[in-house]
């Protein structure tokens, strides 16, 4: 019968329906519109029908429920605008049906109906959160009133909530905006690659960033790691990528149009790697992982990052332009090589990347002594382009990332990046081999010709900061200026004849000192095997049984310091070390020797053969005799000795 009812009710609808519209009430055309969605609950039938007839004839969804447990299923399925109650049922009424609809949602809408005699337990159900109450009989006018109200609350609430969310977004807009015009407050490259790392992370919740951007002198070259922020081993980042030739996981940037890259890892969630463009030109890479949550980045997260980057690649752009109008600006007009200043500035910035990233820096300087004896044979105009000619055959012999500066008009200087003390040594003899080879120096008559002096210092081998450094040039031009090599002229002897000169000037010593040393040494080679550097090792007798100690420390180990074994060759003795052997045959000299050139104090030893305490030993710490018997001796040997 309850089915039957249902259906003839229906039909009566549809019957009045046809028939037109039931009464208005005159109600805002743009409620209507809203369609808001009713959810009517009675346990009477015709009361149902009657409020679902009425609400649909006002333009709303309605849906219909005969009990509080039908009506918790149907909002479980669907949230209402609106919900409509009846306070006495069976089984769960009205009041309780408002506590349960307040727990699971609080901020739904009810109105609950009730008759005359039930206005308290009406205003029990306000207190548990309903938001108004009827009485039956339901008058049509006052219940189309109160839906008005709480439709109007809820449309004020609505364009509140869309003008709070506006404003929310518009000042998080405005946020990222000042964000981003903060990365052109600097022209410096360090601190625009930290600060466009951090500003990354935070918009994209990032745990750790790295970026590499590509350096002024090094147009089209490689992207050399720049900036980290966040948990980072800097030791385990690449140092450099090259963009004609990046990683298998990076080849989508070969295309101009790729922004952005998500990269699987192994260790955790993808990576989310960002281009910097300007046109099709790949300026900078920025890798971000790890979102603090725990989530996998997401397209918002590659949208915000893309923003952003182009006002990295932007600001990337100006202070590459700046560098490089500052390079070209920052000239001494006599020599054209960059000014002290500029070159202190460069110094300055290089210092603090190698410090934070775990890099070597060197410094040259070349000086020509005696000068005065030429300036004054010569017109200023001849003299300054005498200079101008030398710096510029000078500044040839230089890789493009080294710079070139005037101290005065017979002192120069030269910073190398990124490069070791062995490094530093092979450059120093190489520009000063240019300097004295030069058609401006070889044009000079001998007796006015200047002597040229050279000196190399390494951070953190020889100084932590310009000035150490610069005390540590200044001493060893000296050295250079009193070295034995120059006083006996030995720079074009062969290593046995240096050795044979250096013994004439070697005192007494004990027989056992060279093999103490070699142990020492081999101990500190061991110890530091990420040091690149040279050893070689003579033992008496052409024998290496007495070095075997020492060279067993080295089995296995990833040496970047080349270990040369001038002895009879035994590949028995020494199985997996890293030692390259060469027979005392080809060196020619059969005093047992050492000599190491690496970081740290160099050191020479040399003994006359002679067992006992009659014996004649040369040992030395200069620089300069030791640099000289290293490539010497590398040079007979034919070993290569590069940068």
């Amino acid at each position: 019968m309850k089915r039957a009812g249902e259906k003839l009710s229906r039909e009566g609808r549809r019957a009045r329906s046809a028939m037109g519209p039931g009464r208005r009430t005159g109600r805002d055309p743009l409620k209507q519109a809203l369609q808001a969605r009713i959810l009517a609950i009675d346990d009477q039938l015709y009361f149902r029908v009657f409020l679902e007839d009425m609400l649909e004839q006002e333009g709303f969804e309605v849906a219909t429920a005969g009990s509080g447990a039908e009506a918790l299923e149907r909002l479980e399925a669907a949230r209402p605008d609106l919900v409509l109650t009846d306070l006495v049922m069976p089984g769960m009424d009205g009041r309780e049906l408002v506590r349960e609809v307040k727990e699971r949602w609080p901020d739904q809408e009810i109105v609950v109906i009730t008759s005359v005699g039930d206005v308290k337990t009406a205003v029990e159900a306000m207190k548990l959160g309903a938001t108004d109450y009827l009485l039956k009989p339901i008058d049509r006018t006052a219940l189309l009133r109160a839906i008005d109200a709480i439709l109007d609350r809820l449309a004020l609430q609505e364009e509140r909530d869309k003008l709070v969310a506006e404003n929310l977004s518009y000042l998080g807009h405005f946020a990222q905006y000042e964000r981003a015009l903060g990365l052109f407050s600097t022209l410096a490259l360090e601190p625009l690659a930290d600060r466009l790392v951090e500003v990354l992370c935070l918009e994209t919740n990032a745990h750790s960033g790295v970026a590499w951007f590509t350096q002024p002198e090094e147009s089209g070259g490689p992207l050399r790691l720049a900036g980290v922020g966040g948990l980072v081993r800097i030791e385990d980042e690449r140092p450099a990528l090259d963009p004609a030739s990046l990683p298998d996981e990076l080849a989508g940037f070969s295309e101009a149009r790729c922004r952005s890259l998500l990269v699987p890892r192994e260790s955790s969630r993808e990576a989310l790697y960002v281009a910097l463009r300007i046109q099709d030109q790949l300026l900078g890479i920025v890798r971000l992982t790890d979102r603090l949550d725990g989530a996998s980045f997401d397209g918002a997260d590659r949208e915000v990052a893309e923003r952003f980057a182009l006002f990295g690649s932007q600001a990337l752009h100006n202070a590459l332009e700046f560098r490089g109008l500052q390079r070209s600006s920052l000239r001494d007009p006599t020599t054209r090589a960059y000014t002290r200043e500029y070159f202190q500035d460069a110094v300055h910035h290089e210092l603090t990347k190698a410090k934070r990233f775990g890099r070597s820096l060197s410094l040259v300087r070349v000086q020509l002594d005696p000068i005065s004896p030429l300036r004054a044979s010569q017109s200023l105009e001849s003299f300054t382009r005498w200079i101008q000619e030398l710096v510029g055959e000078t500044e040839a012999s230089l890789r493009t990332t080294d710079l070139l500066a005037t101290e005065t008009d017979h002192q120069y200087l030269v910073m190398l990046p990124e490069c070791d003390s062995l490094g530093a040594v092979v450059a120093k003899r190489r520009i000063r081999r240019a300097v004295e080879q030069s058609a401006a120096l070889q044009g000079i008559e001998p007796a006015e010709r200047p002597v040229v002096l050279s000196a190399m210092a390494t951070f953190p081998a020889n100084g932590s900061d310009l000035d150490e450094l610069g005390a540590c040039l200044d001493a060893r031009i000296e050295e250079d200026r009193h070295s034995v090599v120059r006083s006996f002229e030995l720079e074009s002897v062969p290593f046995r004849g240096l050795l044979e000169t250096l013994l004439a000037e070697g005192a007494e010593g004990r027989a056992r000192l060279g093999v103490q040393m070699a142990h020492a040494l081999l101990g500190e080679v061991g110890r530091n095997p990420h040091h690149r550097g040279l050893l070689f090792l003579a033992p008496e007798g052409g024998q290496a049984d007495g070095l075997r100690p020492g060279l067993e420390q080295l089995r296995g180990v990833p040496l970047r310091t080349e270990v040369v074994l001038v002895a009879d060759r035994d590949d028995q003795l020494l199985p997996g070390v890293p030692v390259t052997w060469v027979s005392p045959l080809r060196v020619g000299a059969g005093q047992p020797f050492l000599v190491y050139l690496g970081e740290g104090a160099s050191y020479a030893f040399a003994q006359d053969g002679t067992i006992g305490e009659g014996g004649t030993t040369y040992h030395t710490a200069d620089p300069v005799v030791v640099e000289q018997l290293a490539f010497q001796l590398s040079r007979d040997l034919g070993i290569p000795i590069g940068e």
